[in-house]
């Protein structure tokens, strides 16, 4: 968007720094997204909504549609192992080596939900379905996380206000 409103060529050298350092991040061919060196083998919600908006709206904007993929794979990585199937909701983090001090010995999950970070990863996927194409082969995906949390998000929230409690 700052590249869209300046039109600076520095922003797209800047855009492009961001973009490699998601890219070469040495576990995400493997398996989950870390959004700092220190937190390479974890995923959190409000971490794929730091980076994967921005990621998709690269990939769309300079045409690197392959991005898609591991964007992808990043939402639907972080629901099929921090989803808690009693509440549908997500927990707010989920460590892939089940080392951290935090994190449950069997599953890697954080021992809390966070209705905050829950509310970014929803947006998140609304950002990127932005920018998704209508053919894109797990758009269908990105809709059906986003409509299992949109449920989920719905049976905890307080019906006067609306606030997930």
């Amino acid at each position: 968007m700052l590249y869209n409103v300046t039109g600076k060529k520095n922003t797209i050298q800047r855009l492009l720094r961001c973009t490699i350092s998601l890219k070469n991040n040495p576990v995400l061919q493997k398996v989950v997204f870390g959004i700092k060196k220190y937190t390479k083998e974890q995923m959190w919600l409000d971490g794929l909504y730091m980076a994967e908006s921005f990621y998709a709206e690269y990939a769309a904007q300079f045409h690197h549609e392959a991005d898609f993929d591991d964007i992808a794979k990043q939402f639907i990585l972080m629901e099929q192992h921090a989803r808690d199937p009693k509440t549908g909701l997500l927990y707010h983090g989920w460590d892939y080596s089940k080392k951290q001090k935090w994190a449950n010995a069997q599953t890697g999950l954080s021992p809390n939900f966070w209705a905050r970070a829950d509310g970014w990863y929803a947006m998140a996927l609304v950002d990127v379905l932005d920018y998704l194409p209508q053919d894109y082969t797990k758009r269908a995906d990105i809709i059906a996380i986003l409509n299992r949390l949109a449920t989920a998000i719905q049976k905890y929230q307080d019906p006067k206000s609306g606030v997930l409690v």
